[in-house]
């Protein structure tokens, strides 16, 4: 586990090919990409890494910026001697992939971006204040019951309801309250929407059309502001699109992007 200014980053690398990075996104880890990563490695070099404060990495005091995120995704790279990529990352992950794009272009071939936005309106800022009031107030547990009616709809929950309440005490043993409450914050700071313009390599856009956690007009406004983006709404799908009815849809649509570049 390399060790990235003072942190260490957890990462698996599968495949390979053209280097392709996964990011994931507020409380999940690099197990996120399982559904996708046996797939995507027989024609990518695949690899897929805990942030800080998340999974298996270090978990150092704050604050955290969403900068800072992707200064240690450049710095992994780096040291895995990968100098450009194709990147996809899911909500917060995707804000980390904006910012490389804007601050590293040169390791950027493209990006895909799923459930993401560019900036925090009201709404958004309103509910991340929530998320932060629920890890205060009642840890993980807490956290995980607020955030699960925001990233998947009724019927996913009601018909897994044993399997989430399994995870979630799992993710209670494991989780760093300290860490998520320094990731929120750091999303509450991040605006990219005036710099994201100066993105010019390809980009898709992924969003679920029953999304409540990241509004519709977020999604759209990132899409209007990268000038040729392709955007692809979900029907049926919240926040998580990475769901088992999405993921052949999701996989054929990513791969042919990724040749299409």
């Amino acid at each position: 586990m390399p060790e990235i200014s003072g942190v260490k980053l957890n990462y698996i690398e599968k495949g390979e090919g053209c280097p392709l990075i996964l990011i994931h996104g507020l409380s999940d880890d690099l197990r996120f990409w399982a559904p996708l990563i046996p797939q995507l490695s027989r024609n990518y070099r695949t690899v897929a890494l805990d942030l800080r404060g998340h999974g298996s990495s270090g978990k150092p005091k704050g604050p955290y910026f969403i900068e800072q995120f992707s200064r240690d995704v450049y710095s992994l790279l780096n040291e895995l001697n990968i100098r450009k990529a194709h990147f996809i990352g899911f909500s917060v992950g995707g804000a980390v992939v904006q910012d490389l794009a804007v601050n590293y272009p040169e390791m950027v071939s493209s990006i895909v971006l799923m459930s993401s936005f560019s900036f925090v309106d009201s709404k958004l800022n309103e509910t991340f204040l929530k998320l932060r009031e629920s890890l205060i107030g009642g840890g993980f547990a807490a956290f995980f019951d607020e955030i699960l009616p925001l990233v998947l709809i009724p019927k996913l929950i009601n018909e897994n309801k044993a399997e989430l309440e399994q995870i979630k005490e799992e993710k209670v043993k494991t989780e760093s309250v300290e860490s998520l409450i320094n990731t929120v914050d750091a999303c509450m700071e991040f605006d990219v929407k005036d710099k994201i313009s100066v993105i010019s390599k390809p980009a898709l856009i992924i969003s679920g059309k029953e999304d409540v956690l990241i509004p519709d007009e977020l999604a759209g406004q990132t899409h209007r502001i990268i000038d040729g983006s392709k955007r692809v709404i979900l029907e049926n799908t919240g926040h998580n699109v990475l769901i088992p009815e999405n993921l052949q849809f999701l996989l054929e649509l990513i791969l042919k992007f990724l040749k299409d570049v």
